[in-house]
C-alpha cells in the first residue's frame, strides 16, 4: 500500500482476478436466491374479497420487491416454513369483508420443531454470509497480498457451496408450490368449486339458506314483489335473464315450485286473478 496516497500499489497478486471472479459468482447466485425468495414470499399466502384477489396479489408482489433479504427470510419462516400445526392458526381472526365472498389460500412446508429451529438458524447464517460478502469482504481480506487472496479464495469456495445449497432448497420449495398452485387453479375452474359457492356440497346435498337459487329468489323479491308477495312466473323469467345458470335441475329439483318447497325458505300460495289462470306466489319466511 502506498502510504503517501493511501491507495493500492500496482503490485497485484495473480490470484486477485480469480478472487474477483469467485466473488462475482457468489453475488450472482445470491441475487438468484433473492429473486426466488421474493416470489415465494409474495405467492405463499393470499386472502381477501374474491373480486379483489388479483389486485391484492399485485400489491404483495410489489411489496416483496422492496424488502431486504433479512426481512424476506423472516417472512418465510413465519408463514411458509412452519413447525407442527397448532390450534393457534384456527384462532386467528379474519378481516371483516362484510357480505362479500372471501377467499384465503396458504402454502406451508411443515416440519418438526427441531427441523424448524435448525432451518431458521441456517437461514440466519445465510443472511450473515450475504452481509459479509456484500459489505465487509474487502475489510476481512487483504486482496493485495498473496496470502490474503488465498484466504479469500478458500472462503469464497465454501460460501458458494453454502449459497448454492440454499438455492437448490428454495427451488425445490418453489417447485412444490407451483405444483400446488396448478392443482388449485384446476379446482377453481371446476364445476365442483362453482357448486360449492352455490351451496351444493360434494355429496350432492344442498345448503339451502346459502344456496345460489335461494339468493336469486330473494333478489327477485326485492325487484318484483307486489304487496309483499312475488309472482313466481315473473321471478323465474327475471332469474332466467339475469342468472341463467341458476335452474332447479342444478339443485336436484324438477320445477321451481319444488325448489321453493325443498328449500323451506319461503311461504307459497296460489292465487287466481279474474280471467287469469291460477298462479303461484312466494315470499321469504320471517326468521
Amino acid at each position: 500500500m502506498d502510504e503517501a496516497t493511501n491507495m493500492p500499489s500496482d503490485d497485484v497478486p495473480d490470484l486477485q482476478p480469480i478472487v474477483q471472479r469467485k466473488l462475482g459468482r457468489c453475488l450472482l447466485r445470491l441475487q438468484q436466491y433473492e429473486r426466488q425468495l421474493k416470489a415465494l414470499v409474495a405467492h405463499g399466502e393470499l386472502s381477501g374479497p374474491a373480486d379483489q384477489l388479483s389486485t391484492i396479489s399485485e400489491q404483495k408482489i410489489a411489496g416483496a420487491q422492496k424488502k431486504t433479504m433479512g426481512t424476506l427470510i423472516g417472512m418465510l419462516t413465519e408463514s411458509f416454513l412452519t413447525p407442527p400445526h397448532t390450534n393457534e392458526e384456527a384462532s386467528q381472526s379474519e378481516p371483516d369483508i362484510g357480505d362479500q365472498i372471501g377467499l384465503r389460500h396458504r402454502y406451508r412446508l411443515e416440519m418438526t420443531a427441531e427441523q424448524y429451529e435448525a432451518l431458521k438458524a441456517d437461514l440466519k447464517e445465510l443472511v450473515d454470509l450475504r452481509n459479509k460478502l456484500v459489505h465487509h469482504f474487502i475489510e476481512r481480506f487483504d486482496l493485495w497480498t498473496e496470502s490474503g487472496c488465498q484466504a479469500a479464495d478458500g472462503f469464497l469456495e465454501e460460501s458458494y457451496e453454502t449459497i448454492n445449497r440454499h438455492c437448490l432448497n428454495l427451488q425445490s420449495w418453489a417447485k412444490a408450490m407451483d405444483e400446488a398452485r396448478a392443482k388449485m387453479a384446476l379446482l377453481v375452474q371446476s364445476q365442483a368449486f362453482e357448486d360449492m359457492f352455490d351451496g351444493i356440497r360434494a355429496d350432492g346435498s344442498i345448503d339451502w339458506p346459502d344456496s345460489g337459487i335461494c339468493s336469486c329468489l330473494r333478489e327477485a323479491e326485492t325487484k318484483l314483489a307486489e304487496g309483499g308477495w312475488t309472482r313466481l312466473e315473473a321471478a323465474v323469467r327475471w332469474i332466467g335473464n339475469t342468472y341463467p345458470e341458476q335452474t332447479p335441475k342444478r339443485y336436484g329439483c324438477s320445477s321451481w315450485r319444488q325448489a321453493l318447497r325443498e328449500s323451506r325458505q319461503f311461504e307459497i300460495r296460489k292465487f287466481q286473478a279474474e280471467n287469469e289462470p291460477t298462479a303461484a306466489w312466494y315470499r321469504s319466511k320471517v326468521s
